[in-house]
């Protein structure tokens, strides 16, 4: 079975949408007997060596059609050539970029491949061409499933028809690399392993939350968003906690390494820890794993922890992490940006102190949600095989 693939910022070398294609991958490969994937990459040469999947140079329309090479046959071949196409996520429908998305859609629809819209996440659509194209692009979809409740809600605000499942993000099939490795990439960074030790993950913050791909920030929020990060750093040092801060996602768009700084540079307290080389998603996973609790921006840094019942803390200010955090059980462990830095730290406080209820709630919430992921895919094979 040949599947085309698009949907997330592949390529990107950020570590959630790489591990959203290796888990896609890993589902596909357990429902089908036989899979061959064709992705859509800013980087195909990456998204082959780290996600194991084929792939093709992600274009625009207008690039497409202005050069005079093969590229426009080679499209038109990958979608062609599939038994189905996957519109999987990160989130690939938002209230911008309707041109390039509806240039996308469009080509399942020449080649008459069925379109499948496989654990998307959902921005909120507020413009009226927004909502008419997308209602339209998803109109001859044979399934779609969402990743969180408020991506399936924005869906059936749109009027978009048919049945639409929560699932979950197909990340959570990402296996973690060898804990051994993991405390070798930890030693090599200058953290003391035999410390308990806590995970910073945050994720560059920008007013101008279109181009970073955020919910929208006011400059007042940005700044405290970075004091809260700042603060319960500080606070987790002060308890004897080894504090490390891993960025997901390392480029000139989205430098989580710039973010890191400039929190580092609002603390107060003793230096923390930053792992500055790249690491492989499996590596990122078994990193988080290592630690008593992970404090997340990037919501892939939320959903390694939550996969191994890792007790997390996050920051509401943005639908996705909201979204995800609600449907793992733990919406009481989300931080409000309008929070001061003091009520941050109480939620990270009752976290630790719960004796591991946590934890085992998000794991077993994970559980759950890889249990729909795969039902999902079985609909999928059943509806290929039958030919709708």
């Amino acid at each position: 079975m040949r599947f085309a693939v698009f949907g997330g910022w592949f390529g990107s070398g950020n570590l959630g949408d790489d591990a959203i294609l290796i888990g896609l991958r890993k589902v596909l490969e357990r429902v089908f007997p036989r899979v061959e994937i064709v992705t859509l990459s800013t980087d195909p040469a990456h998204t082959r060596r780290v996600c194991g999947v084929g792939a093709i140079n992600l274009m625009g329309a207008r690039g497409l059609f202005r050069r005079g090479d093969a590229s426009l046959s080679t499209y038109l071949q990958a979608f062609r050539g599939a038994d189905a196409c996957l519109v999987s996520g990160g989130t690939p429908i938002y209230d911008y970029g309707h041109l390039s998305r509806g240039f996308h859609f469009g080509f399942p629809r020449i080649t008459r491949t069925p379109l499948v819209c496989f654990g998307v996440g959902v921005k909120s659509i507020k413009s009226v061409v927004g909502a008419s194209s997308i209602r339209m692009l998803l109109r001859g979809a044979r399934l779609v499933s969402t990743r969180d409740v408020p991506s399936r809600d924005e869906l059936v605000r749109l009027g978009v028809r048919g049945r639409i499942s929560v699932t979950g993000d197909s990340g959570l099939f990402l296996e973690p690399a060898e804990r051994e490795d993991a405390l070798r990439l930890l030693t090599e960074s200058g953290v003391d392993i035999s410390r308990p030790m806590t995970a910073i993950c945050p994720r560059f913050l920008s007013t101008q939350h279109r181009r970073h791909y955020h919910d929208p920030l006011s400059p007042v929020e940005v700044t405290s968003i970075r004091r809260g990060v700042a603060g319960v750093a500080d606070h987790l040092l002060s308890m004897g906690f080894e504090v490390v801060f891993l960025p997901f996602h390392r480029g000139s768009v989205d430098d989580d390494l710039a973010e890191i700084r400039a929190i580092v540079s609002l603390m107060h307290g003793s230096a923390p820890k930053i792992i500055e080389g790249d690491l492989l998603p499996g590596e990122a996973l078994s990193v988080l794993g290592c630690m008593k609790l992970v404090f997340g921006l990037r919501l892939h840094s939320l959903i390694f922890a939550a996969s191994l019942g890792v007790p997390v803390v996050g920051v509401n200010y943005d639908s996705k992490i909201r979204g995800f955090m609600e449907l793992a059980g733990a919406r009481e462990c989300l931080c409000e940006v309008s929070g001061e830095p003091k009520s941050w730290v109480e939620v990270v406080d009752t976290v630790l102190d719960d004796g591991g209820v946590m934890g085992r709630v998000i794991s077993r919430s994970c559980g759950e949600m890889r249990a729909r992921i795969l039902d999902e895919a079985g609909k999928m094979r059943d509806l290929l095989k039958a030919g709708y």
